[in-house]
């Protein structure tokens, strides 16, 4: 007969603890190895008025000519690239958080622009790129002729 043990559902969740530990540990410490080797994406802010759309982009320690903006069709492209700050002294870190290296964010508009008159400005670390809503020709009913009968 086999025998039941009672306490294997501790030992999941025990296990479950420590699992979660450890990806919390990997999650708050990125090795430079690792961090540098991978695109990350700037935050952003996307929202529209009657006649526009906005995009607002976190790029602090950035600079101005080092982005690129490419509007497509209905997708706007940011791209560049945040440098490593030169090294004066050896450093250990205990923490690291800011994002460096190369950098893309595409993002879906959420109406048809007007690539041509699209202007960005960027000032204390923020991108701000207005795209002006190409404007809508109005629908119009097609009339429909009845077939005359051969």
């Amino acid at each position: 007969m086999m025998e039941f043990r009672h306490d294997w559902l501790s030992n999941v969740r025990s296990l479950q603890r420590e699992m979660e530990r450890l990806l919390d540990y990997f999650g708050s410490s990125k090795p430079p190895l690792v961090h540098f080797a991978r695109m990350w994406e700037p935050a952003i802010d996307v929202y529209e008025t009657e006649a526009e759309v906005v995009v607002l982009v976190e790029l602090a320690g950035i600079k101005q000519d080092e982005i690129e903006v490419v509007v497509d069709g209905n997708t706007l492209v940011i791209r560049g690239e945040r440098k490593e700050a030169a090294l004066r002294s050896k450093r250990t870190y205990y923490q690291m958080e800011i994002h460096r290296g190369p950098f893309e964010r595409g993002i879906l508009l959420p109406s048809t622009v007007d690539p041509d008159k699209t202007k960005a400005s960027y000032e204390d670390g923020l991108l701000q790129i207005v795209l002006p809503k190409l404007q809508q020709e109005q629908a119009f009913r097609v009339k429909i002729k009845t077939l005359g009968k051969a």
